[in-house]
C-alpha cells in the first residue's frame, strides 16, 4: 500500500472515517449481492425443476394408453404437446421393459449434441430406481436437465409412497407400465442467472455508490466544524485573530464549538489584559531606566564636584604639610609623599566611576568618540585584547538613543569581562542607508541562552533584560547568538528613522 496513503490515513480523520465506512459498505454490499444471487438462483432453478417435473408427470399421465398398447401413433399427441413447451429439447417414452417406444426432439442449433438415447447401463439403473422407490426424479447435467417419471396403469398421477408401506400388499394401487424422459435445455436458465448476476452486481455497485455518497455527506458534516476548530486552533497558535465558529447543532460537536468560542473570547480578554500589563510594565521600565540615568548623572556630578574637589584639597594640604616638615623628619616626608600618591589613585578611581556613571565624554565629544574611549580603556581594566572599527554615527542617533546605545555596549563588554573567559573582543559599528548596526563578538566559552533565559543559570542577572529593554526603547532589534565553546555575538540594529535625529 502506498506510504503516502497510510500517512494520510493516520493524519486525516475524514479520509480515515470514509475508508472505514467504505470497507463496511463494501462488505454489506457484497454480502447483500451474494445473498440475492444465491436466493434468486435457487428460486429460478427450483422453478425450472418444478416445471420439468410437472411436465414429466403430465406426459406420463397423458401417454398411458399409448404405452399400454405400445402404439407409437397414440403417443404422438402427448409427445408433441410436451415438445412444444419452451426449452424442451427431447421427449422419450419406454415400456416397462426399457424398450424405446417413441423419441422426438426439437430441431435447432443448440451448440451441443442432444443424445438420442441414454447409455443402456445408466438407463437400466434409472428404471430400477423408478420401479423401487422414486416415481419421478431428475438428473442435472452440464447443459440440460433430464426429468424421469413412471407411467402407471391407474387414472391417478404417480405419487411418492411411504417407505412404511414397502411390504404392504396395498403399496401399489397402480402398476408401472412404462417410463418417460424429458430433456430440458439449461440455456434459458443460464441466461437468466447471468442476467441476475449482472443486475445484482449493478445493484450492489449502486448501493455502494449511494452508501459512499451518504457517508461522505455525513462525514463532511462531522468534520467540517472540526476542520474549522482545527484552523481556529492553528490561528490561535499563530497569534492571529480568530472569528467565532457558528454553532449549528446542540450535539457534542456544537458543544465543542461553543466551548472553543468561549475559550477564544477568554483568551482575547486575557491577551488584552496581558498587553495592557506589558505596556504598563514597559512604561515603568522605561521610566526606571530614565530615572536611573538621572540618578547616575547626579551621583557622577557629586563624585566629580564634591568628592573630587575634597580629595584635591586633601592632596594639596598633604603636600603643604610635606613642605613644612624640616629636613630632620625625612620619614614623615616620605609618608606624606606616599599619601599624596595614594590620593592621586583615589582621585583617578573617582573620575573613572564618575565617567562610568555618566560619561562626560558622551556629552563633550559625542557617541562615536565615547565608544572608542570605552573600547580603548577596556583592556586596561580587564587585560583583554580588543579590535574595533567605529564609524561616525553621531548625526544618525538622537541624544537619548546615544545614551542607551552606549549603555548597551558598556553592559555587553562588562558581561564579557565577567563571564566569557575570552581572550579577544571585536567591536564594530557601521552606518548604513537606513540603519546603524553594532556587532560585539568574543572568543570565550559561550552561553547557554535557554538556561540563562529560564533563570536556572548562576550567571542570570538583570544585564540581559536591561539590554533588551534599552533596545526596545531604541526601536532596535537585538540578537544574541552563542554556542558552548564557540564564543558569543551580540548584534544590534537601529533603524535611523526611529533612532535618528528627532
Amino acid at each position: 500500500m502506498n506510504v503516502n496513503f497510510l500517512k494520510t490515513l493516520r493524519e486525516n480523520f475524514r479520509v480515515r472515517v470514509l475508508t472505514v465506512f467504505a470497507i463496511l459498505i463494501s462488505i454489506i454490499s457484497f454480502s447483500f449481492t451474494a445473498f440475492i444471487i444465491h436466493y434468486e438462483s435457487k428460486s429460478l432453478t427450483e422453478s425450472v425443476i418444478s416445471k420439468g417435473s410437472l411436465l414429466a408427470k403430465v406426459l406420463a399421465h397423458s401417454s398411458r394408453i399409448g404405452v399400454f398398447s405400445e402404439n407409437e401413433k397414440l403417443l404422438g399427441g402427448p409427445v408433441e404437446g410436451i415438445l412444444s413447451q419452451e426449452d424442451v429439447l427431447q421427449v422419450s417414452i419406454y415400456n416397462v421393459n426399457g424398450r424405446l417406444l417413441r423419441i422426438d426432439k426439437k430441431n435447432g442449433n443448440w451448440g451441443y449434441e442432444i443424445p438420442v438415447n441414454s447409455d443402456t447401463a445408466t438407463r437400466n439403473e434409472v428404471f430400477h430406481r423408478l420401479k423401487e422407490s422414486a416415481p419421478s426424479f431428475y438428473l442435472e447435467q452440464k447443459n440440460t436437465f433430464r426429468f424421469w417419471s413412471t407411467v402407471v396403469s391407474g387414472s391417478a398421477y404417480a405419487k411418492e409412497e411411504s417407505l412404511l408401506l414397502e411390504d404392504n400388499p396395498l403399496k401399489r394401487k397402480n402398476n408401472i407400465i412404462g417410463f418417460v424422459q424429458i430433456i430440458v435445455d439449461k440455456e434459458t436458465l443460464n441466461q437468466r442467472l447471468d442476467a441476475l448476476l449482472l443486475d445484482s452486481i449493478l445493484m450492489g455497485i449502486a448501493f455502494l455508490l449511494i452508501g459512499f455518497g451518504l457517508t461522505y455527506l455525513v462525514v463532511r458534516g462531522i468534520t467540517k466544524p472540526l476542520n474549522k476548530l482545527t484552523e481556529g486552533v492553528k490561528a490561535l497558535g499563530r497569534g492571529a485573530d480568530v472569528e467565532k465558529i457558528p454553532v449549528d447543532t446542540e450535539d457534542e460537536i456544537g458543544k465543542l464549538a461553543a466551548a472553543f468560542n468561549d475559550m477564544t473570547e477568554s483568551l482575547k480578554m486575557r491577551e488584552e489584559a496581558l498587553r495592557d500589563s506589558e505596556q504598563r510594565l514597559r512604561s515603568l521600565s522605561s521610566q526606571l531606566i530614565k530615572a536611573q540615568e538621572k540618578e547616575r548623572s547626579r551621583l557622577s556630578k557629586e563624585l566629580h564636584d564634591e568628592l573630587g574637589q575634597a580629595l584635591a584639597l586633601l592632596k594639596h594640604r598633604v603636600r603643604s604639610v610635606q613642605k613644612n616638615l624640616s629636613e630632620s623628619h625625612p620619614s614623615l616626608s616620605r609618608d606624606c609623599e606616599q599619601t599624596g600618591s595614594y590620593i592621586d589613585e583615589i582621585i583617578e578611581s573617582v573620575r573613572r566611576l564618575s565617567r562610568e556613571l555618566s560619561p562626560s565624554i558622551l556629552q563633550d565629544l559625542g557617541l562615536s568618540s565615547a565608544l572608542r574611549w570605552l573600547v580603548e580603556n577596556f583592556p586596561k581594566q580587564y587585560s583583554l585584547e580588543t579590535s574595533f572599527e567605529i564609524d561616525d554615527i553621531d548625526h544618525f542617533v538622537s541624544e537619548e538613543a546615544q545614551t542607551n546605545l552606549y549603555r548597551i555596549s558598556q553592559e555587553a563588554l562588562t558581561n564579557i569581562a565577567k563571564h566569557a573567559e575570552a581572550n579577544h573582543v571585536s567591536f564594530v559599528v557601521k552606518k548604513n542607508e537606513k540603519s546603524v548596526s553594532v556587532a560585539i563578538e568574543d572568543d570565550g566559552k559561550g552561553l547557554d541562552l535557554n538556561n540563562i533565559r529560564s533563570g536556572h543559570s548562576p550567571e542570570k542577572g538583570l544585564g540581559l533584560e536591561t539590554m533588551e529593554e534599552r533596545a526596545r526603547m531604541l526601536g532596535a532589534s537585538l540578537e544574541i547568538s552563542s554556542r558552548t565553546g564557540g564564543g558569543t555575538r551580540i548584534a544590534l540594529t537601529i533603524p535611523t528613522e526611529k533612532g535618528g535625529i528627532d
